[in-house]
């Protein structure tokens, strides 16, 4: 299927609350090149993308669009595995600022057939020249110095060989659709990238050729086309990983890195790998914490499972919901200083997710860890944290058949990076990974939620809010019996705000709670309502009769979808 049929014969499912019956196929749309000249994402909101009810099949996504690639390979017989690739690879044309090809890509995935859990992906790569213990230095952070070797498209390999139905070509063609023939430009792409409008066409490149194509940023309601990204995505689609990695492409990309202040080598990206982690049966095998009568998160996110394992010790459900009750938000807001003061490690640079060592996972979800925090956090004072910034993308995938994919894919960078373009593919610039040197181990973006070995909640969320929103996710579900619906209305907390020690928090929350924050030592910023940067909720919930509820957060006007 070429890509201009690809836009006008794709399937486009029905609204996004609707659910159809067992069997029942989607209904299909002739001209899916008229839904792409849409602004799906209007400043008036669509609450109508935000709840889904399904019988066969759930995608929730940070963008409408990269939920109907989703849904599309679902249809042609891929399993969530493959709608999450699909999704995933078309999130790097249709949301620049939070997700790239030059990034990192992850991919947690649930086995039905097989009854196990395992995780693929691709980390980011530390060129030799350049380890991440040498000094910072705040001026070289903007420059090529910043960037680590991409680690996406091998980790998209890795995900593809290990659970993908789908052929590897099929996975690109509504990536290639929306970057050849373009998209209506949203106010969310558009503020963003004004935002970071010096970094968006600093350098040569398709920054400056697709974004000031006459000296002028393009604006909101613009048609936004990359030709050269829509090349080299045909490239890949061709040609596979390799192309990345090896040859041509990958002596341009390093080229370019190194005349803006990089030090890559051939031999850097030569050494890039792939993961993919054993398949483990939820529960022990998993590295599962108890909580609530479930089994909760894997191995390698002890620290999620520590923090939700303290919500229920602290029988946080009893206090009210933390939006109405300042006993509660401490708690939770003490949880997660907490977890960011825990030195177990850095993260993962080596293509390992399981580099927190199994004595140390089982350290940290035990019951005498969990006694141990709990008493600190009665006694001990508030512990506040630096915050930092980190454009992600989200994804959670239910198929037919009951297998479960979730996780996020980023550049882990702020929009655009360095402004370093190669190719259209924008290069990295995960500059906390440099500046801060003793991050935890343990957090991760995404929770599973396991009930006699299969999963019956999957969430993941972009931001740099992303354990303040899994936590808060987790509460509004399992400890104040909240549906996805109200879960991701519901107010909240996040992560300070680069260069500061206070929480966010959204604004409309009561300012006596705020007040009362404040007066027990926890430091914060108060935001507008519904804000960006608390982290965006993309859920699923398997009901007892099979029934899947799905949810994309408003604060992103994503959409859920299913059928």
């Amino acid at each position: 299927m070429n890509r201009r049929n690809f836009l006008r014969g794709s399937a486009l499912l029905g609204a996004g609350s609707m659910a159809y019956g067992m069997g029942t196929a989607p209904t299909l749309a002739k001209d899916w090149n008229s839904l792409a000249q849409k602004d799906l994402k209007p400043i008036a909101r669509n609450k109508n993308n935000v709840f889904a009810v399904g019988k066969q099949g759930m995608v929730s996504s940070d963008h409408p669009l990269s939920t109907e690639a989703g849904l599309w390979a679902l249809q042609r017989g891929g399993n969530a595995a493959d709608a999450y690739m699909t999704a995933a690879i078309a999130q790097c044309v249709l949301e620049p600022t939070m997700t790239s090809l030059g990034g990192g890509f992850s991919l947690g995935y649930f086995d039905a057939g097989k009854g196990n859990f395992s995780m693929a992906g691709g980390s980011f790569g530390v060129p030799g020249a350049l380890p991440l213990d040498i000094p910072y230095n705040e001026e070289q952070a903007w420059t090529g110095w910043s960037a680590l070797l991409p680690g996406y498209l091998r980790g998209l390999e890795s995900a593809h060989q290990a659970y993908g139905k789908l052929k590897w070509e099929e996975l690109w063609e509504p990536a290639i659709a929306f970057a050849e023939e373009g998209f209506r430009m949203d106010h969310f792409l558009w503020g963003y990238s004004f935002k970071a409008r010096k970094m968006l066409g600093r350098f040569e490149g398709s920054g400056r050729s697709d974004w000031f194509n006459d000296g002028h940023m393009i604006g909101v309601g613009d048609v936004l086309r990359q030709p050269e990204l829509a090349a080299t995505m045909k490239m890949l689609q061709r040609e596979g990983a390799d192309a990345f990695y090896e040859g041509k492409f990958a002596r341009r990309l390093v080229e370019t890195v190194n005349k803006y202040g990089g030090e890559f080598t051939l031999e850097d990206m030569a050494k890039v790998k792939g993961y993919v982690s054993p398949g483990a049966v939820p529960g022990p095998q998993l590295g599962c914490g108890k909580y609530r009568g479930y089994d909760i998160g894997t191995m390698g996110g002890g620290l999620n499972i520590l923090a939700t394992r303290l919500m229920e010790r602290a029988d946080l459900g009893s206090m009210g919901h933390p939006s109405e009750s300042a006993d509660s938000l401490y708690i939770m807001a003490r949880i997660v200083q907490e977890m960011w003061a825990m030195d177990s490690g850095r993260f993962s640079m080596d293509g390992d997710p399981l580099k927190n060592t199994v004595e140390m996972h089982q350290r940290l979800i035990s019951d005498e860890m969990v006694e141990q925090v709990w008493k600190e956090i009665q006694q001990g004072k508030p512990k506040p944290f630096p915050g930092f910034a980190a454009g992600t993308c989200a994804l959670t995938v239910v198929d037919s058949q009951g297998n479960v994919a979730n996780g996020t894919h980023s550049t882990s960078s702020e929009s655009y990076g360095s402004g370093i373009w190669v190719d259209g593919v924008i290069i990295n610039r995960p500059v906390f990974l440099r500046k801060f040197k003793n991050m935890p181990a343990g957090i991760t973006t995404a929770q599973w939620v396991f009930k006699d070995g299969k999963p019956v909640y999957a969430m993941a969320t972009p931001s740099r809010s992303f354990l303040e929103c899994v936590l808060q996710a987790t509460a509004n579900t399992f400890e104040f019996d909240m549906g996805l619906e109200d879960s991701a209305y519901a107010k909240r907390f996040g992560h300070p705000h680069p260069g500061m020690q206070g929480i966010e928090i959204e604004g409309d929350i009561d300012w006596a709670i705020q007040k009362e924050l404040m007066r027990r030592g926890i430091e914060q910023f108060p935001v507008s309502p519904m804000d960006f940067n608390m982290g965006s909720i993309h859920a699923v919930y398997i009901q007892p009769d099979g029934a899947i509820h799905g949810v994309a957060d408003p604060r992103r006007a994503g959409m859920a979808k299913g059928y």
